[in-house]
């Protein structure tokens, strides 16, 4: 058994999400025919494909490795000859693809009937299919979190809420710092950063959950709490960094304007 059982495994499992977004690519096709405005059907069936592939790579996310624990089925995996980092990446690249592969069916009667194809350039078509990618790997990983969290039903829920709770307050605190010194572009770069940071965090704990944690629920959520905290923490110390560093940047430069008139 290799990674790509248990990719094969997972897709098995949930073929019927692919029928669901055929049949809504079919009634956005024929809602399009009401709809004269080729702008707006063109923004309608992207929208519509990217909440497709990020929801269903949360509701993947939320059942991937919790459902099987609750069900006991997890076992079986861990008894088959396959490393804990095979099993990982094997259930979320399933949920990633499906999710992006889901949002491609949802869009196939539109870009092949409806003239889609004829509005999007191959860069635009690579942009959307990135973001699919990208939010849906996002919405994947926070989801499995969330949800090992929430299943296990043990203290370590309140270093969960606390670790969030000091991490939005951080992100808040930050961003009207920067906004407030007029760097809006800087706030949303800071954004990237932490969601990136937060992202390869999110990453380890669910590796860590399944590699450490095993079929013990309640010893995975402590992987989990504990991973996730420290990397929420780190988040907000690069993203102190970064503002610091914008900030300091840009009194220098105030100051300088400042002093050359007076040169002149």
């Amino acid at each position: 058994m290799t990674t790509l059982a248990v990719f094969r495994r997972e897709w098995i499992g949930r073929r019927n999400v692919f029928l669901l977004a055929l049949g809504m690519g079919c009634i956005q096709l024929v809602g399009m025919q009401f709809e004269a405005e080729v702008g707006k059907t063109t923004l309608l069936a992207v929208g519509s494909g990217t909440l497709l592939a990020w929801v269903v790579a949360a509701l993947f996310g939320a059942t991937m490795v919790g459902r099987d624990l609750e069900e006991r089925r997890f076992g079986f995996l861990l008894n088959q000859p396959l490393r804990t980092g095979e099993i990982f990446a094997g259930k979320v690249g399933a949920g990633v693809g499906m999710a992006v592969l889901a949002a491609m069916v949802l869009c196939l009667p539109t870009l092949l009937f409806g003239g889609l194809w004829r509005l999007f350039s191959l860069k635009q078509a690579g942009q959307t299919v990135g973001t699919w990618l990208a939010g849906s790997l996002v919405c994947l990983l926070l989801f499995h979190a969330v949800s090992i969290q929430v299943r296990s039903r043990s203290p370590w829920l309140a270093l969960d809420l606390a670790a969030w709770a000091t991490f939005a307050w951080g992100v808040r605190q930050l961003s009207l710092r920067l906004i407030g010194a007029g760097t809006f572009e800087a706030m949303l770069h800071l954004w990237l950063v932490l969601l990136v940071v937060v992202t390869l965090g999110l990453a380890l704990a669910g590796y860590l959950q399944v590699a450490q944690g095993r079929a013990d629920l309640q010893r995975g959520h402590r992987w989990v709490s504990v991973t996730l905290a420290l990397s929420l923490g780190l988040a907000l110390l690069v993203g102190s960094a970064q503002a610091a560093w914008v900030l300091r940047s840009k009194a220098e430069s105030l100051k300088q304007q400042a002093v050359s008139p007076r040169i002149r």
